[in-house]
């Protein structure tokens, strides 16, 4: 695999609370045991910063099992990795009872770039009043560290996490984790007040079937370097610390077969992805719009535009079986959620299809008025609507005579479809019945059969058994680039998802 987030939990098992639930409460390490950790921790970063790890790793998150930060050497460590070019995030779990000032020292004494940290911290009611977190939520705040907050769903706590929430600044995620031992289901009016905390608690409360194929950019490895998918999945062939472990040709060769770095078959073990860090650290566009590119710090992005794809984003393409209609699609759960959440905090929604508006429209109606418009017809046709404004838009296809392209036909065995705003010609779109692929040979067949003076204000756009002709420069990029124009949105504070190579372009734009 090719990991872009590595997870790190070290051999410290004790913290500095006692919080009457948790056994790590219990226990004191001795003198010995925290040079152990202190050890297994920098032969880690060792091994991270000089990039002899598997995969090109971007972001790293410490998770222990107690409380790492009130060490100085988990400091001095994420100083080091922070100052690695290929590193963009990195950060831990934490309940924040460090002290600031004298862990910045360690921090800044080691040239770490405070930029780049990220912290969750974990509000412990039993050990902490809200006021005294709060402070310290502002005072790491302040210092320019990126952090969010949050609480396991305790009923009988709803009021302190509640106070906390009002003393927080708005800026400051508070996050809310299911309570795993209530022993019965949550109240509706229980499950409203803790939406109401948290807009994304229904991630803990929609169950995540576990998925191998989401996992490939992330890591989880023990301290004696044994590795996992994530925190809760089996543990796999090979070691971190193994020699040839660095990500390389065969290493990808490997990867491209669903394989780990021994070349065994990468394993989940699990049914469910149950906790946030198996869920949030998945690949699912979801959680990239939601939280960036490194969900696992759960940092909300809020963009203010989100671009979606509509076959195998919105809509998985299983969706679709044989025999059914486009009026038989259902949008899964957990999308639908995400994008009423989105909506609720004033985010704008867009589709980008190849499709045209019609059949957008007649695909998507169960999820229809989310949206304010979008880019159909792969960027030939743009609209949009908002509070005080509409905007529309067609790239007109000037492609001459279409005999040449008419007179094969027969031979390759297709219909065409013209699509038109008045009299104004904007795609064509060549279908194969029976589902029959398109492929290279015939396209170029059909490109050759136009007039020479058109072929280079044209685009061919190939998805399946339909061929698309639109004008040169109608594309989902410029189709987002425009919208983003009429409504003066940064494309830094978009998002974007797509499953294809049409897609490509759209889903960067937000990154560069």
């Amino acid at each position: 695999m090719s990991p872009e987030v590595v997870f790190y939990r070290g051999s410290l098992k004790s913290c500095n609370y006692q919080c009457s639930y948790c056994p790590f409460s219990k226990h004191r390490t001795s003198q010995r045991e925290q040079e152990r950790d202190r050890r297994e921790w920098f032969r880690f970063v060792n091994r991270l910063v000089k990039g002899k790890g598997p995969g090109n790793v971007r972001a790293l998150m410490v998770a222990p099992y107690g409380e790492a930060l009130i060490h100085p050497w988990y400091w001095e460590g994420l100083a080091e990795v922070s100052q690695a070019e290929n590193m963009e995030a990195i950060g831990a779990q934490t309940n924040l009872s460090f002290l600031l000032e004298k862990s910045l020292e360690y921090y800044e004494k080691s040239k770490g770039k405070v930029e780049k940290l990220r912290l969750w911290g974990t509000f412990h009611p039993e050990m902490t009043r809200p006021e005294e977190f709060a402070r310290k939520c502002r005072q790491v705040w302040d210092a320019g560290i990126a952090l969010s907050v949050g609480a396991v769903g305790v009923p009988g706590n709803l009021e302190q996490i509640r106070r906390l929430r009002s003393l927080l600044p708005e800026e400051i995620y508070l996050w809310v984790n299911k309570m795993d031992g209530l022993k019965r289901e949550y109240t509706e009016a229980e499950k409203e007040a803790f939406l109401e905390l948290d807009p994304y608690f229904w991630q803990e409360l929609t169950p995540v079937p576990a998925d191998v194929e989401q996992c490939r950019g992330r890591l989880f490895v023990e301290s004696d370097g044994r590795m996992r998918i994530c925190n809760i999945g089996r543990v796999m062939e090979g070691n971190w610390y193994e020699e040839g472990g660095a990500h390389g040709p065969e290493e990808e060769e490997r990867e491209n077969r669903g394989q780990n770095v021994r070349g065994m078959p990468l394993r989940c073990g699990r049914k469910w992805c149950s906790c946030y860090l198996a869920y949030g650290g998945r690949a699912d566009y979801i959680n990239q719009i939601l939280f960036g590119p490194y969900p696992v710090f759960r940092i909300p992005r809020r963009p203010k535009a989100v671009f979606l794809d509509i076959m195998g984003t919105l809509l998985p393409k299983e969706a679709l079986g044989e025999g059914k209609g486009l009026e038989n699609s259902r949008v899964p759960l957990r999308t639908k959620l995400a994008l009423e959440t989105l909506r609720r905090e004033g985010t704008l929604l867009f589709q980008a299809t190849t499709l045209p508006e019609k059949d957008a429209r007649e695909i998507c109606q169960e999820i229809g008025t989310f949206f304010s418009g979008g880019v159909f017809a792969g960027g030939a046709h743009v609209y949009a609507e908002w509070e005080n404004g509409r905007q529309e838009y067609f790239h007109r296809l000037e492609c001459g005579s279409l005999s040449g392209i008419e007179a094969l036909k027969k031979e390759l065995g297709f219909r065409m479809l013209s699509y038109r705003n008045g009299e104004m010609l904007y795609k064509l779109t060549l279908v194969r019945p029976g589902r029959r692929p398109w492929n290279c040979e015939e396209q170029q067949r059909l490109e050759e059969a136009l007039d020479l003076r058109y072929r280079g204000r044209v685009r061919w756009v190939r998805e399946d058994f339909c061929l698309q002709l639109v004008a040169r420069e109608a594309t989902k990029a410029n189709g987002v680039r425009m919208i983003c124009g009429w409504l003066g949105i940064p494309l830094s504070e978009t998002g974007a998802a797509g499953d294809s190579p049409e897609d490509e372009e759209m889903t960067g734009l937000w990154k560069q």
